[in-house]
């Protein structure tokens, strides 16, 4: 709501004079005020409304669609599982609770279960890096950048082209060789049962 100042005649200002005196030899915020008026202060009402413009940051999230398969093979995968409880009784950590156990014990498990894990990965899949720059050295993306073998992290505006810094040069495997079966029936048993007798 707009408010207008009007000026007062003489006799109001004569009598209100004295009663601002008091006022003002009363009051010390009072006569700050009264002081800055004097001085040419507008009052709240008397100024003109400043207008504010802001630019707003537009942060783009790239989503990569999880791949759609028309057929899984399972049997890939149980092998998989059947070598690395083999190599490093994987299932067996996995399955166990380790809420019982002290750092040091679970420690200890992990570098028996580590070697294992690596000796597996090691003789069956060949595996190199999605990109072979240094860690933390400032690479160019082009513009038409494939999301599945680079994720950009942070403020992702427009379209590219962008720069950043390689915070982790990704994983991608080359090459498979996971033995050869002749049957399929057993995939499936990771482990058999031991019972000694």
């Amino acid at each position: 709501m707009s408010q207008k100042i009007t000026s007062m005649s003489f006799i109001p200002r004569f009598f209100g004079a004295f009663g601002q005196f008091f006022k003002y030899m009363g009051s010390g915020d009072y006569a700050a005020r009264c002081s800055a008026v004097g001085k040419g202060e507008v009052l709240a009402f008397e100024a003109e409304p400043k207008v504010i413009t802001k630019e707003i940051e537009v942060i783009r999230e790239v989503e990569v669609a999880a791949p759609v398969l028309d057929t899984v093979n399972e049997d890939g995968a149980h092998q998989l599982l059947q070598l690395l409880q083999h190599e490093a009784r994987f299932i067996d950590f996995i399955q166990e609770s380790i809420d019982g156990y002290d750092d040091a014990d679970v420690g200890a498990a992990a570098r028996q279960i580590h070697a294992g894990c690596a000796k597996v990965i090691k003789q069956h899949f060949t595996i190199d890096v999605v990109n072979s720059a240094p860690e933390n050295s400032r690479i160019d993306v082009p513009a038409d950048y494939d999301a599945k073998q680079i994720k950009l992290e942070g403020r992702v505006e427009g379209v590219g082209p962008y720069a950043g810094t390689l915070i982790h040069p990704g994983w991608k495997v080359t090459s498979t060789q996971l033995p050869k079966v002749s049957s399929t029936d057993n995939l499936t048993i990771l482990a058999p049962a031991e019972i000694e007798v």
